[in-house]
């Protein structure tokens, strides 16, 4: 008797095979490859005459791993050639006449899992080596298999590395399978409220891997993606510990220049603002504004996907116009209870100081100007000259930012489960010093924990993750490098009697007097979600997550009397205390459904989202006048005291939809419709409607490029359109809203309004559009994607300033503005060689974005004539144009490009001034160069970073020209000299308009290009036969390197943050990491 079960789907990426039955016959297997595939097979009745029927269960196999199963102990063999399966004879080897014992087979039984997110592998195949016994895992990954203790199990399934296992007892558990990821069809991506498959995706998102993120020592995930993500502009501003990062995903869109992506942390909105600026009252210290993202543990991330195109950041609604950054934490795993430790070590530096002036050059400048000012020096204007000492010389960069940075990262988690319930369960603790003369600390520990659950059945599924960080710092209330550069080298910092000097002189404030200020930060954040499905039926799925974050801050700054200069004024002590937090909630059921009937694949969803925010500032007090610095923390030994507090509520709530349509693994198109709700906006223009339609051509899935271009292994096209937007103002801007006074009448508190109601601005819109072609050559070994976008920004919100006889200055507005940002991203990875030892890959990514206002009609009638010109970039610098030296005063000079006969500050593109478009802020170009050599149990990852941009020269944050009191670089005074007259009567002791114009002209507009050796790792695996021995899964020690140098003909501290802000830091470090 033969029983047959087929399928005569052919799916997944290229030819697959789904076949199941006792006893079939070969000729009629091979009629149903005919069908699944349409391959023909050819041959002749009397070679099939010879072979056996087979029992066979399998379910989508590729083609020929299915024909080397069917003619497995045949007297047959096989060649496949454009459609045709050639099938000849194979004469088996004669028996050999060997005494064998009994084969007693058993019911052996275990469960196939996917290694990275646990799911059962529905269709894995297992086979017995040596054996024709064939069996396929179920719904819930399940096998069982008749075969014999000893015997070894090859499992192959579609898109995962082959595995065998070794039968040791009837129950061989759960078996992971790794995904095979060299090709587009096995890489899954997250896309947020779904995953699919790369190859078939139609939009445009980047991925990195906790695998990337794990070589580089940073304590903020952000700053693992700088070099690494085509679109994606990461700028660290500031290398104090705890600093926000920017990031732009394709350009600028606002006029307010607000491009800040969203970021959701496993499903979860994240607030990237800093937690006291939420509700409009800051303290800031030298790091500036803390950025939450700090509050997570790089070493606690999984993956982190950036949406960049309208198909992609549709799902999204009002919130994906800058782009959404995707971050999943690391999950449990099903096997045996697993314990991973981390431990990392090491040191910052300041990589390049700005050589400034010793004494003796900056006393012989000074003198030259007051020479050439025909000021007379006196104890009162020329301290440095006639009262400091005159050979004394310090270093103040060295002093002040010069010091070394040491940190410790350290963790541990403990993981494990089975195939239904699994766990993780982890912590961290960072520690870490500053470059400063005097030390203060970062220091933050965090928790978390993961909980996977299933049903028997597999029917419903629980996942629950949290976590939680706290912080205690102590930080510096300024930002140091500023003075550092510009203080003068003779300055002294004491006085006889060992108190902090204080000079006359306003430019020579005393940097020690800035360390005595304390500014105490305590935080927390947690951040939790709650995951429910259930699925009735095969491929019907209720969903429902269920989320809650809470941040809190409190803060401390204290200005004792004692750290101010008490010489040019009487300053008394003063202290902040600020306690901020807020509480996110959010709830969003989905259901969705998948169908694939023939070649038809459906997929589809239907979810809402409610979401409401609470931010809350009990107390922003300022207390001053104390009658001692010993009472500064006493707010009753205060004489003046102001306290106010503050609190705002936002509320989202969304429905959405999503459908998605594949035709034979070939045509794809997807389409998502959102409408969105805002308590930020009035009644009249509360919802707005959101959406995107994408496609895709898989074109080397037909059968002209298959068969005639064998080395294009996989070729896309793609392309989408979408509507995106912004509700990315403040609360309550659609009212009339009232603050308090200062002014008491009866006792009672004053209100004045302080703000005009605007009912009917609306919601800001992003119109994106992109297309693309993706190419894997060489069985995918060499993959290129080259992508072009044109995003169009339109109805801009922000601040219509209106007359001062309203009694205000602005109202919250929409502006007929047009902002367009356009550009090509190129992304390609190779695989250079590859064998048993040797490995070499890389990645190589470009970005170059321009961005220009379109349109702006009535410009000139508003306030914003003065800082924008259509056609140009919306982050435009406006710059004098340097035209030389007056040879009468050897002044340099510039020219008066509106030829109104003066010097004026306005725009010249408008008639209004001498200032003309210079440049933008936003680089020409970027991108980075990924190479990762493995030998053996060696890796060495490097990446060179690059970016193509000018900047304002260290020298455009000087007002007064050399000369004058305080210290600057040699570059600055050689650039100087050279521009101005042979005469060198420029340099001068006094404030001089030319010399002022000179620094605000393009002669201190220069490149600011840069290649920087951004991050280099170099670890070694041990081995795991040595290790096996010491029950040890796995052991690495590792060194890591950021920032190590950089190649620039920038003139200054660091081309990135440019400026007189503390440059991002050079890290050495090494440590290990061990799994037991």
């Amino acid at each position: 008797m033969t029983v047959v079960i087929l399928n005569v789907a052919a799916k997944g990426y290229g030819q697959l095979v789904t076949l199941s039955g006792k006893n079939i016959p070969v000729e009629k297997a091979l009629n149903a490859v005919r069908k699944q595939t349409n391959f023909i097979a050819a041959y002749s009745r009397e070679v099939l005459a010879a072979a056996k029927p087979v029992t066979i269960d399998v379910r989508n196999m590729p083609l020929e791993e299915f024909m080397r199963l069917l003619v497995k102990d045949q007297p047959l063999k096989f060649k496949i050639q454009n459609n045709t399966i050639f099938i000849t004879e194979n004469p088996l080897p004669a028996p050999v006449s060997v005494t064998t014992a009994p084969y007693i087979a058993t019911e052996i039984s275990g469960t196939l899992v996917h290694a990275q997110t646990n799911q059962p592998l529905e269709g894995a195949t297992v086979h017995i080596v040596g054996q024709k016994i064939i069996a396929a895992a179920d719904a819930n990954g399940r096998f069982s298999i008749k075969a014999e203790i000893g015997d070894v199990l090859m499992i192959t399934f579609v898109g995962f590395t082959t595995k065998e296992v070794k039968i040791t007892s009837t129950n061989v558990g759960i078996i992971t399978l790794e995904p095979f990821t060299s090709r587009l069809s096995e890489v899954v991506i997250n896309k947020g409220y779904y995953t699919e498959s790369q190859r078939l995706s139609t939009g445009s998102v980047t991925r990195v891997t906790s695998k990337i993120i794990e070589q580089q020592p940073v304590t903020n995930v952000l700053q693992a993606l700088q070099g690494r993500m085509p679109g994606v502009s990461v700028v660290q501003n500031n290398g104090y510990p705890g600093a926000s990062i920017d990031v732009q995903v394709r350009g600028v869109n606002s006029l307010l220049r607000t491009s800040q992506p969203l970021y959701i942390v496993d499903g979860v909105p994240f607030l990237s603002d800093a937690i006291n600026a939420q509700t409009g009252n800051v303290l800031n210290g030298a790091n500036g504004p803390t950025s939450p993202l700090n509050s997570i543990n790089p070493a606690d991330i999984e993956s982190v996907e950036v949406l960049k195109d309208g198909d992609a950041t549709a799902i999204y609604g009002s919130r994906g116009a800058n782009g959404v950054i995707l971050i999943t934490t690391k999950k449990g795993r099903a096997g045996k209870t697993r314990i991973d430790m981390n431990l990392n070590t090491g040191m910052s530096q300041v990589a390049h100081f700005a050589p400034t002036l010793n004494t003796e050059e900056f006393l012989a400048i000074r003198k030259q100007g007051f020479k050439n000012s025909n000021i007379t020096p006196t104890t009162a204007n020329a301290q440095d000259l006639l009262v400091w000492d005159q050979h004394a010389y310090t270093n103040f960069q060295k002093l002040l930012i010069g010091n070394t940075a040491n940190f410790t990262d350290a963790s541990v988690s403990v993981s494990g489960g089975d195939d239904r319930t699994n766990f993780l369960l982890g912590g961290t603790f960072h520690k870490e010093t500053t470059v400063y003369y005097l030390d203060k600390s970062y220091k933050r520990g965090a928790a978390n924990l993961s909980i996977n659950h299933s049903s028997f059945d597999r029917k419903f599924k629980l996942a629950f993750s949290a976590m939680y960080l706290a912080d205690n710092n102590t930080l510096a209330i300024e930002d140091l490098t500023s003075r550092a550069y510009q203080l003068a080298p003779n300055f002294p910092l004491y006085n006889p009697d060992g108190s902090l000097y204080w000079s006359t002189d306003f430019f020579s404030q005393n940097p020690l007097g800035v360390m005595m200020r304390t500014n105490r930060n305590k935080s927390s954040n947690l951040n939790s979600s709650l995951n429910l499905s259930y699925t009735p039926v095969k491929g019907l799925e209720f969903k429902t997550l269920l989320g809650f974050g809470r941040s809190d801050m409190d803060q401390v700054q204290l200005t004792p009397q004692s750290s101010q200069d008490q010489v040019n004024s009487t300053n008394a002590a003063r202290a902040a205390f600020v306690y901020s937090y807020t509480n996110n909630y959010i709830i969003e059921p989905q259901v969705s459904y998948t169908k694939t009937i023939g070649a038809h694949h459906f997929s589809g969803l239907v979810g809402g989202s409610w979401q409401y925010r609470m931010s809350r500032q009990p107390y922003y007090t300022i207390a001053s006048d104390f009658t001692s610095d010993d009472f500064i923390e006493n707010l009753a030994s205060a004489a003046s005291i102001f306290t106010r507090s503050s609190s705002t509520d936002y509320k989202f709530a969304s429905v959405f939809a999503r459908l998605n349509y594949v035709y034979n693994d070939r045509y794809v198109v997807n389409g998502i419709f959102r409408r969105d709700g805002s308590s930020r906006f009035g009644p009249s223009s509360r919802f707005g409607n959101f959406g995107s339609v994408g496609a895709a051509w898989l074109f080397t899935e037909e059968s002209f490029f298959k068969n005639r271009l064998k080395w294009l292994s996989s070729g896309k096209l793609r392309g989408s359109y979408g509507i995106t937007g912004s509700d990315n103002i403040g609360n309550y801007a659609y009212l009339d809203s009232y603050s308090t006074t200062s002014y008491v009448f009866n006792g009672v508190t004053g209100l004045v309004p302080s703000r005009i109601a605007n009912s009917d601005y609306r919601w800001e819109q992003t119109d994106k559009l992109e297309g693309a072609l993706e190419l894997g050559f060489l069985d995918d070994k060499l993959q290129l994607t080259a992508a072009y976008y044109s995003n169009i920004t339109s109805n801009q919100l922000i601040s219509y300033t209106v007359s001062t006889q309203a009694g205000f200055s602005n109202y919250q507005a929409n502006l007929p503005a047009d902002v367009q940002n356009k550009g090509w991203e190129i992304s390609l990875n190779t695989v250079n060689l590859r064998n048993k030892y040797f490995s070499w890959t890389s990645n190589f990514n470009f970005s170059a974005n321009k961005n220009k206002l379109k349109a702006f009609p009535n410009l000139q009638k508003t306030s914003y004539y003065t800082s924008y010109v259509v056609g140009n970039p919306v982050s435009s610098v406006y710059l004098y144009k340097y035209a030389g030296y007056d040879p009468a005063t050897d002044l340099p000079i510039v020219a008066d490009l509106n030829n109104d006969k003066a010097i004026t500050f306005g725009l010249q593109a408008i008639g209004r001034g001498d200032r003309y478009y210079a440049g933008t802020t936003y680089p020409d170009f970027f991108g980075g160069l990924t190479n990762t050599l493995s030998y053996k149990n060696f890796t060495l990852d490097f990446t060179f970073q690059f970016v193509k941009q000018k900047g304002r020269s260290l020298g455009s944050a000087m007002t007064y020209p050399p000369g004058f009191s305080y210290n600057f670089s040699r570059d600055v005074l050689e650039d100087y000299l050279a521009d101005g007259g042979p005469g060198q009567r420029h340099i001068l002791a006094a404030y001089s308009a030319a010399a002022n114009n000179y620094f605000g002209s393009d002669a201190t507009w220069v490149d600011a290009s840069f290649v920087r050796l951004k991050n280099l790792s170099f670890s070694y695996d041990f081995s795991p036969s040595l290790l096996k021995r010491a029950r040890i899964n796995q052991a690495r020690l590792f060194m890591q390197a950021q920032n190590l140098f950089t190649l620039t003909s920038y003139k200054g501290f660091d081309p990135e943050s440019r400026g007189t802000s503390l440059p991002p830091l050079r890290t050495l470090s090494a440590g290990f990491k061990l799994s037991l």
